[in-house]
C-alpha cells in the first residue's frame, strides 16, 4: 500500500510541477510549483497577470517595491483573518477532522484516507479549474468598453488557462492512470458544485481585485493550516503525509506572494473594509471560501 501510493504521489506532484514549469507568467511573483495544489499555482499566475495590466490596481513597480521590502505585516489579509467575528469558521477550517487525523497518525491508518484525497482533490481540482476557465471568460463582460489591449491581455490569459486545464485532464489519465469517466460532471462533490456556483456568480457581480480576495483562505488559509499541525506536538513527523503535505504547504512563500500583492492595492480600495454596520464584502467572500474549503475537506474525512 505504501509503495503503490508513494508512486502515485510522485506521478501526480511531477505531473502539476510539468505544467505549472510550462505555464509560468512574467511578473514580480514566479510560478512556484512546489505547491501540491494546482490552484495555489495557478492563484499565483493570476496575480502576475494582473500586475501586469497597466492600470489595474497599484502599478508593478510598486508591487515589485513592495515584495523587495519583505516587511509581511499581512494588514490586508489579518484585518479579516484575525477579526472575532470570523473565528468560528477558521477555528473550524484550521481543525478539520481529515488533515489532524493523517497528521496525528501513522502511515497504516493515514494512507488509505490520504490515497482519498489525493485521488479525490486530483478530480476536484480539475474541476475547479474548469471552472475558473468559465469564471474569467465572464470576466471578460465587464471589462471596460474599448478596452481593446485588456482584452487582448485577458483573452491570452483565458487560453493559457485552458490549455492548462486540457493538459492536467490529459495527465490525469496518462500519467496517473485515471479514466476520463472520473473528470465526468457526473463525479463532483457537493461542496464543489457550490464551490462552482459561488465562483460563476461572483463573475458576474463582483471586480477584478475579488478573485484574489477569494483564494485567501486557499493560499494563505492552507499555509496556516500547514503550519499549525507542524507546530502541534500531536503530529507524527516522519510520516508521508508530513512529508508530502505538511512541509510543502507550510512553505510561506506563496502567502508571502498573496499579501504583498493585497497590501500593495489595499489603498485602493478601503471604501470596500468592513465597517460598524454589518458584514463587508471582503469578509463575506472569505467566509464563504473557508466554508467551502472546510467541506471539501471534510468530504473526504466522511467517505472513511
Amino acid at each position: 500500500m505504501t509503495s503503490s501510493f508513494w508512486t502515485f504521489l510522485s506521478a501526480a506532484v511531477t505531473l502539476l510541477r510539468l505544467f505549472d514549469t510550462a505555464l509560468s507568467s512574467s511578473g514580480p511573483f514566479p510560478a512556484d510549483n512546489r505547491a501540491l495544489s494546482p490552484r495555489i499555482n495557478h492563484a499565483i499566475r493570476n496575480i502576475n497577470s494582473d500586475v501586469m495590466i497597466a492600470g489595474r490596481g497599484a502599478s508593478e513597480e510598486a508591487v515589485r517595491a513592495r515584495s523587495r521590502k519583505r516587511a509581511l505585516t499581512y494588514k490586508f489579509i489579518d484585518a479579516i483573518w484575525k477579526a472575532p467575528s470570523n473565528q468560528d469558521l477558521v477555528n473550524a477550517f484550521l481543525n478539520n477532522k481529515f488533515t489532524v487525523f493523517c497528521a496525528r497518525s501513522s502511515d497504516a491508518d493515514c494512507l488509505p484516507l490520504y490515497r482519498k484525497y489525493t485521488v479525490s482533490f486530483q478530480q476536484q481540482d480539475y474541476f475547479f479549474l474548469e471552472d475558473y476557465v468559465k469564471y474569467k471568460a465572464h470576466r471578460l463582460l465587464t471589462l471596460p468598453e474599448g478596452d481593446l489591449k485588456t482584452l487582448v491581455t485577458e483573452a491570452q490569459a483565458l487560453a493559457d488557462d485552458a490549455n492548462y486545464t486540457i493538459g492536467f485532464a490529459e495527465g490525469y489519465v496518462s500519467d496517473l492512470k485515471g479514466s476520463t469517466a472520473d473528470l465526468a460532471e457526473t463525479n463532483r462533490k457537493i461542496p464543489l458544485l457550490a464551490y462552482s456556483n459561488f465562483l460563476q456568480n461572483q463573475a458576474q457581480e463582483e471586480d477584478w481585485f475579488n478573485m484574489h480576495v477569494i483564494s485567501i483562505p486557499c493560499i494563505y488559509g492552507w499555509t496556516q493550516l500547514a503550519a499549525k499541525l507542524k507546530n502541534d506536538p500531536l503530529t507524527k513527523n516522519g510520516t508521508i503525509f508530513y512529508r508530502t503535505w505538511i512541509v510543502p504547504n507550510a512553505d510561506p512563500s506563496f502567502a508571502d506572494s498573496l499579501t504583498t500583492f493585497l497590501d500593495a492595492n489595499q489603498d485602493l480600495w478601503q471604501n470596500k473594509i468592513d465597517t460598524g454596520t454589518g458584514i463587508g464584502s471582503w469578509t463575506y467572500l472569505v467566509r464563504t471560501t473557508l466554508r467551502l474549503e472546510t467541506a471539501l475537506f471534510a468530504s473526504v474525512y466522511e467517505s472513511l
